[in-house]
């Protein structure tokens, strides 16, 4: 990505309509907005799980019981939603290294509010931006230390605590403000603005996340009967022994026409 000083407003402006309009992650912190006030959202459906299990970890998200996955509660699957939107935008933003304060004037009321964010978020920020990207991906490079504190394990009130804190953000107030200001004509220099405001926002709530471990993919283990049926089936393929069906008859059963194009 360009640095913001090299970016026009045209590709400024894609760039803000880019973050301010993933959907999944702002409508799903919409969902939790509504989920929190109800407080047995938190809760799994306890005429499904093993009673003894919810007891022992009942901030678990999905935790396998002789090869069942325990269901997640409203929370938890609105969370998993929340934080891969989270993922969706960190895509756009990844790459801007440049400091979001640089080339502002320092004694507008914005350059010292965001100065007093940047500086917050310096004091208490313990990883680099690539070990926070492979962070992103269910990965820790070496030179980080996974935390001690999974999401997943995090008892209902912690849980509702954390969620609570992550949706009222600074970053979802900004980002009405950004979406107003795009519904408009604005120069370039209140996108370069805006811009910086949005991310400097989105840091604060990187940072939130900075103290947890948290992988949407945990849970989602294969039972180990259709695993070792995947198994069976991969070893029959390698033999040549498995019956296969023809791409043709495939694209005939779901109504699609193969045709060449020359």
């Amino acid at each position: 990505m360009k640095k913001l000083s090299d970016m026009s407003r045209d590709e400024l402006r894609s760039l803000l309509q880019r973050v301010t309009e993933e959907e999944a992650f702002y409508d799903s912190r919409e969902r939790l907005l509504e989920l929190l006030r109800d407080p047995r959202s938190a809760v799994y459906d306890e005429s499904t799980v093993n009673r003894a299990a919810f007891e022992t970890e009942p901030g678990a998200l999905l935790r396998p019981i002789g090869g069942v996955p325990i269901p997640e509660s409203p929370l938890a699957t609105a969370f998993r939603e929340f934080f891969c939107g989270y993922e969706s935008v960190a895509f756009w933003l990844d790459e801007y290294e440049a400091d979001p304060l640089a080339g502002l004037a320092p004694h507008t009321p914005l350059a010292k509010r965001l100065a007093r964010h940047r500086g917050y978020i310096l004091a208490r920020r313990t990883t680099t931006r690539e070990e926070r990207r492979y962070r992103r991906m269910g990965c820790y490079l070496p030179s980080d230390a996974k935390p001690a504190q999974a999401i997943a394990a995090l008892p209902v009130a912690a849980f509702r605590a954390l969620v609570r804190q992550l949706v009222m953000q600074e970053l979802f107030s900004v980002r009405e403000k950004v979406v107003e200001l795009l519904s408009g004509v604005a120069s370039r220099e209140q996108l370069e603005l805006a811009f910086r405001e949005f991310f400097v926002a989105y840091e604060l709530l990187e940072l939130a996340l900075e103290g947890y471990h948290y992988d949407p993919d945990d849970g989602f283990e294969l039972n180990p009967e259709v695993e070792a049926e995947i198994d069976r089936e991969m070893a029959a393929v390698k033999a040549g022994t498995a019956k296969l069906i023809p791409f043709e008859e495939v694209a005939e059963e779901f109504g699609y026409s193969l045709k060449c194009i020359h």
